[in-house]
């Protein structure tokens, strides 16, 4: 089950390199496993290329015997303070608040979700000081060991032609456009329809006349949902559901309420002082000034010079006692903000850090401000009266125009934009709402999401949703809206592809790639019958006595009933199923055929699915799942369309893996194979001796 994406990753993508984690396999650290880097990774799958750690991820020099080739970092200095063993520099694990302020600054928390903690587990932690020259004198490491590792990581060399002066290395512009109708498409073809009573999507031509679309990320596209170490895309290209709506079906009519302003808006003049005159003390770069507001953008035109070293000090007088939402905005630099001495926020570049030094828009919050700046979200209750504030910026290595802003979110204008969304979808016809989450809840949505569509829900019979999220989530209220559309996170041309989904320009045809639960409890990780399965485990160890019943295995063995079925996902059309045959492939494996119709008068993509029952007679000490997908194809019909379409289940799905004989081995019996719509909409099957 957990080999098989890195042996497609190998034998079918040939791929370079493998990056080992930090959590420990059977006992072993994952950088210092034999069983997994040597026996399984190179014995069994065959894996010619190299193997690098995660930062912090090696305990001992040993592990290049276990089959760690390269070592990541090395050594960093004070920026990165991560122990290395590959050199003969002293090993000195982090100090104990190095990985708070280095989480902080990857997976910085924002007000609408619980505030995080920091477990940073055996990260860095020593098993054994020695280095490598050490090592070599011991016996502990050979040479033969070090040309190994240096072998494979030449082999790549050569392989991408570094060596033979084939690879190119002149600067080439990306093709940005090409890319864009990639991920656009992309977008297009991953969404999955949840859910589509009486049909209301696609939204019909009258329905743009009366429609509102309710989020911030209806107005902004939720591209990434988290920065964390991933590229953040390119922001300045981003298009926000809403817009594009408009612009396709050039519909002008169409209305948008944020209910939650993420950018908010600039704390007044009239609040901020110093030393009991207005404006804040600016110091630092050239002489000292007086800022009446922190407002420096491009937009404005009034952007600071790039690489600016400044800091503000003055006060904020808080007109009444409540939770503010106070946004510290930024670009082209380095920025923390405190209030009453105390940090309440920080940019999450980090400077010297390697793959950190420069700031972007889309780093530290699920969209960034609507004029393309990082915004760092914090609430804080704040009492009445005068709390002293200051402001400190440094260069980051953009060498860009450095625009800083401090706004924020006070609890009366929260209040007033939630209630002037509810308004709106009272008065619409149809409402879209758009959801997000980034992080936590692991199991629901950040904020007052969930009271937001209950609420529109409430006063419009016609509401839609449309999700952002990487993971299922709890849908409450799903019961009471019509429709329900998993966009994931879209990627910056995202916006248009939500749109022309929502408008029926594409019919959508993704499907489930996990099973949707109703409760987390649901799951065979958090069943909480079984704690020795958890992430915690006991005693710190986490079992997997689930065995191959993971997923829809565990669903299907436990007849537990999903919200959204494995394999799941509805479409504009309507496929029918027909004519199923199954025959024996030259290789030993099988060729199943179905005839599939578009019934519907949609032009679609259908995604026939195959499932192969567990055979009748199961050899001791051998688990087999009640059914298993084995093959899918996704084929495009026209509405009224017919056609064969043929799937092909590879020999190996026929196979178990032996933990006795350590190898794969077949199974003679009867067995069932079913194709259908998803793992709980089989339409056609056929018994077989195999």
């Amino acid at each position: 089950m957990y080999v098989a994406p890195f042996d497609a990753a190998i034998r079918r993508a040939n791929v370079s390199s493998v990056m080992c984690s930090y959590n420990r396999v059977n006992g072993a650290f994952a950088c210092g496993n034999e069983s997994t880097l040597t026996r399984i990774l190179r014995d069994e799958i065959g894996f010619k290329g190299f193997v690098t750690s995660d930062w912090g991820a090696v305990h001992s020099v040993s592990s290049i015997n276990a089959g760690l080739d390269m070592e990541m970092p090395g050594d960093l200095g004070a920026a990165m303070p991560i122990p290395s063993y590959f050199d003969s520099k002293p090993a000195v694990a982090p100090s104990a608040n190095f990985g708070a302020d280095m989480m902080e600054g990857f997976f910085s928390s924002i007000p609408e979700e619980p505030k995080p903690t920091f477990d940073m587990g055996n990260f860095g932690k020593v098993e054994d000081s020695r280095k490598m020259p050490e090592a070599l004198n011991d016996g502990t490491v050979t040479k033969a060991t070090i040309t190994r590792a240096a072998g494979r990581v030449l082999h790549e060399i050569v392989q991408f032609g570094y060596l033979d002066g084939q690879s190119k290395h002149e600067v080439t512009q990306p093709p940005v456009e090409a890319n864009a109708r990639i991920i656009e498409r992309t977008g297009e073809e991953a969404a999955v329809l949840l859910k589509n009573d009486g049909g209301v999507l696609p939204l019909k031509t009258p329905d743009l006349d009366d429609l509102v679309l309710i989020g911030p990320t209806a107005g902004q596209v939720d591209s990434i949902g988290i920065s964390g170490e991933r590229a953040v895309g390119l922001p300045e290209r981003q298009v926000g559901p809403y817009d594009a709506l408009k612009k396709i079906s050039g519909n002008t009519k169409i209305q948008f309420a944020v209910d939650n302003d993420m950018t908010g808006s600039t704390i007044p003049a009239a609040l901020l002082s110093h030393d009991g005159v207005p404006g804040l003390r600016r110091t630092g770069d050239g002489d000292d000034k007086v800022d009446a507001t922190l407002d420096f953008t491009l937009k404005r035109g009034n952007a600071l010079e790039a690489n600016s070293t400044i800091t503000w000090k003055g006060t904020l007088t808080v007109p009444h006692a409540g939770n503010y939402w106070i946004y510290l905005q930024a670009l082209g630099t380095n920025a923390r903000f405190k209030i009453d001495d105390k940090r309440l926020a920080r940019t999450g570049a980090t400077q010297g850090a390697v793959h950190g030094d420069i700031l972007q828009a889309n780093q530290d919050n699920a969209v960034p401000t609507t004029d393309g700046i990082d915004n760092v979200r914090r609430e804080i209750n704040l009492a009445a009266g005068s709390h002293p504030i200051e402001i400190a910026i440094t260069p980051d290595s953009s060498a860009a125009p450095v625009q800083v802003r401090l706004n924020w979110y006070t609890p009366e204008q929260r209040q007033a934009d939630h209630e002037a969304a509810v308004a709106a979808a009272k008065k619409a016809k149809v409402a879209v709402v758009f959801l997000w989450t980034r992080v936590h809840p692991v199991f629901g949505l950040p904020g007052e999401q969930d009271q937001l569509v209950e609420e529109v829900a409430a006063v419009n019979p016609d509401t839609i949703v449309v999700l952002n999220t990487s993971q299922p989530v709890a849908l409450p209220w799903i019961d009471k809206v019509k429709a329900v559309l998993q966009m994931w996170w879209p990627g910056d041309e995202g916006g248009w592809s939500t749109a022309k989904l929502l408008l029926g320009k594409v019919s959508p045809a993704g499907r489930l790639p996990v099973t949707w639960g109703k409760r987390l409890e649901d799951y065979a990780a958090t069943d909480p019958r079984h704690p020795e399965r958890s992430g915690k485990g006991v005693d710190g160890k986490t079992t997997y006595s689930e065995g191959v019943d993971i997923g829809y295995r565990w669903f299907d063995k436990q007849g537990i009933e999903p919200l959204f079925p494995f394999g799941h996902g509805l479409s504009y059309s309507h496929f029918d199923y027909s004519a199923l045959k199954v025959k024996k492939a030259p290789d030993g494996g099988l060729d199943v055929s179905v005839t599939i119709k578009n019934s519907g008068g949609t032009d679609a993509d259908e995604v026939p699915q195959a499932y192969l029952g567990a055979p009748s007679v199961i050899p001791d000490g051998v688990q087999f799942p009640l059914r298993a997908l084995v093959a899918f194809d996704r084929v495009h019909l026209g509405a009224g369309k017919v056609s064969t379409v043929t799937l092909h289940v590879a020999p190996r799905q026929l196979q178990y893996w032996s933990t006795r004989n350590a190898r794969w081995e077949s199974v003679t019996g009867q067995r069932t194979l079913s194709v259908g719509a998803s793992s709980r909409d089989l339409r056609l099957s056929q018994s077989m001796h195999l």
